[in-house]
């Protein structure tokens, strides 16, 4: 049961389909060999970064000729070391995130499965390390970064085998993770964000603090972007047993749309101080096609 559950996550088709995909990080790394992404050190290989006046010790070899002839002075050539990437899925596993429209082909949390899945092949596909942490008012699963090839089936196994949590703490954890993740790197939340903005920010200044690159993809099932309702509908508090309404929707749609609305720009202003990605999907999107839109816009704008 559990192989075939993770092997589902890694569906031959869907993986097919975003295999050409590249996960490239934009602030520096650390790292300890060749990969896609700039090291914070400098070396012998790869991109060009300064010059540097030589000093007895340094290597002949890289004494800038050109530049001799021109200050008769010795300058050495130093270049930016390419790295591997260490990236962390934090994926939200508290209750909100079951919800599932009538529509929709799966839930919410579902769809958040898949998308780590896809984004964990990728990282691995590449040579880099990938780690996983799920919580929901707690982290339940913390699985550190590795680059092998094997991994990728233990992440899988245990994407599928986390449950659905209840009352979720967004914010908390992420404070946690911040202080758990000691080394710089790229940090990939999958979360609906069904927490107080205030809070979330506050939480992402201090993965931003410890210098981590942030990924924020907000994970949202249509109908919560579009509250498409139109009859009585009973509202239940997938995090709180007996927390129930009835409501008109006519009356609390526009409210509620402004709420969502008021929520976003909040999130997406943080991010942009902090220079974070962020991305909305929507659930009744496809998983691969959610992933090739962001991942090729990322791409372009490789360097702001």
């Amino acid at each position: 049961m559990e192989h075939t559950a993770a092997s589902a996550l890694l569906a031959p088709k869907l993986l097919s389909r975003i295999s050409r995909l590249e996960m490239v990080a934009r602030q520096v790394m650390d790292g300890y060999v060749q990969g896609l992404h700039r090291s914070a050190h400098l070396g012998f290989a790869t991109d060009f970064a300064q010059h540097r006046e030589y000093t007895p010790g340094d290597d002949l070899k890289r004494i800038d000729w050109r530049v001799y002839a021109k200050v008769d002075r010795y300058y050495i050539r130093q270049y930016e070391v390419s790295t591997n990437l260490r990236a962390h899925l934090l994926l939200d596993a508290s209750g909100s995130m079951g919800y599932r429209g009538p529509r929709d082909d799966m839930s919410k949390y579902r769809y958040a499965q898949f998308t780590a899945a896809c984004l964990a092949y990728l990282l691995l596909h590449q040579q880099d390390s990938c780690g996983l942490i799920t919580f929901d008012n707690k982290i339940r699963n913390f699985i550190p970064a590795r680059s092998t090839a094997s991994h990728l089936i233990t992440l899988a196994r245990a994407l599928d085998a986390c449950p659905l949590g209840t009352e979720g703490k967004l914010s908390r954890t992420l404070h946690e993770a911040a202080d758990r993740l000691k080394h710089r790197s790229m940090v990939i939340l999958i979360s609906d964000l069904l927490d107080p903005a205030d809070d979330v920010i506050s939480a992402l200044h201090h993965l931003r603090h410890r210098r981590h690159e942030v990924l924020l993809l907000q994970v949202l099932a249509h109908d919560e972007i579009a509250f498409p309702f139109r009859n009585w509908t009973l509202f239940k508090n997938m995090e709180l047993t007996g927390h129930e309404l009835r409501l008109d929707p006519a009356v609390v749609r526009r409210r509620y749309l402004d709420a969502l609305a008021a929520h976003r720009r909040a999130i997406e202003k943080a991010c942009s101080d902090l220079r974070i990605s962020y991305q909305l999907i929507d659930t009744q999107n496809s998983v691969d096609q959610a992933l090739t839109a962001y991942l090729s816009t990322r791409l372009r704008e490789r360097g702001i």
